[in-house]
């Protein structure tokens, strides 16, 4: 579940998207989070991978049986990988036809970087995987710890994965420790292919409301809030304002002037805290002089 950081971060975004990206906008404002922020792909695109591993897994032993000098192990291989139970329902369910969209973006990466090969090595070199394989007969959560740690240890650590990925969209940097987490809980909390489905990211109804008064209030008030910026920054016109600073901008003078349920104090630093990582290394000053004016010269604010 999303934190109060992270949802103005999946605003951001989004407004990023609707200002420069209009005609890709989602009109189903409960899905409009995941649909911008790429949140679904990315969660279906891990699943692929593991899946697309795990079939590698099968390759890579019965390949290694036709060895000139095969040893007792190459001939006498271990599929648990493979017929992973997890694995196997996800493989052969209707769910599958969800991953077909991903599928192209993971077989351009595998041909590009050999990326089934590598990942596949990352898994083998670790003990967990060693120990896995060495079991006779694992139990179905034998099978989900097995995955879950694959999750961990390396599709977590792997920084060609995290690299390739994000690359492919640049918002994902921001989503894959949260994605791995959702997925994580999705395995250990596996009873049916329900358990998959992408459901609400927000804890509760006023998180969700506080997505959807950020986004549609900054987009409302967004000429008004021009006029304010305008008033309040001397000398910079809003041509030359960064376009994450303008947004920034605009986020916070809608949490000060219609949300007001953090101290604007607070309000102040978090948007500060964002640009430092989202924007240029003087945005951070340029958003609380801004800000900071706008403050001290509306008393209703100040009594917030």
């Amino acid at each position: 579940m999303l934190n109060r950081r992270q949802i103005r971060l999946k605003v951001m975004h989004s407004l990023y998207s609707y200002f420069c990206f209009p005609d890709l906008i989602s009109k189903d404002k409960d899905e409009h989070l995941f649909e911008v922020s790429q949140i679904k792909n990315l969660f279906y695109l891990f699943i692929n991978t593991l899946l697309r591993v795990s079939n590698f897994s099968k390759e890579f032993h019965m390949t290694n049986k036709k060895k000139f000098f095969p040893s007792e192990l190459d001939l006498n291989p271990n599929y648990n990988f493979f017929n992973n139970k997890l694995l196997s329902i996800l493989r052969h369910s209707n769910f599958v036809q969800e991953l077909k969209h991903v599928d192209s973006v993971s077989e351009k990466l595998n041909i590009a970087h050999d990326l089934d090969r590598k990942i596949f090595i990352e898994v083998y070199k670790n003990d967990f995987y060693q120990k896995y394989i060495n079991s006779k007969n694992p139990s179905f959560n034998d099978d989900l710890n097995f995955t879950v740690l694959i999750i961990k240890n390396v599709f977590g650590n792997y920084d060609l994965l995290k690299q390739l990925f994000c690359e492919e969209n640049v918002f994902w940097s921001d989503d894959y420790e949260f994605v791995l987490v959702v997925l994580i809980n999705k395995i250990k909390n596996f009873n049916k292919m329900e358990s998959f489905k992408i459901l609400s990211p927000f804890k509760n109804t006023d998180d969700k409301l506080f997505f959807n008064l950020l986004y549609e209030k900054t987009i409302e008030k967004n000429k008004y809030f021009d006029q304010i910026i305008n008033e309040n920054s001397s000398n910079w016109e809003l041509e030359r304002i960064a376009k994450i600073d303008l947004i920034l901008l605009k986020m916070g003078l809608t949490e000060l002037f219609f949300i007001k349920k953090l101290p604007f104090r607070v309000t102040l630093n978090e948007y500060i805290e964002i640009s430092k990582s989202y924007s240029t290394k003087n945005s951070g000053k340029f958003i609380n002089g801004i800000l900071d004016k706008v403050i001290r010269s509306n008393k209703d604010i100040c009594k917030n």
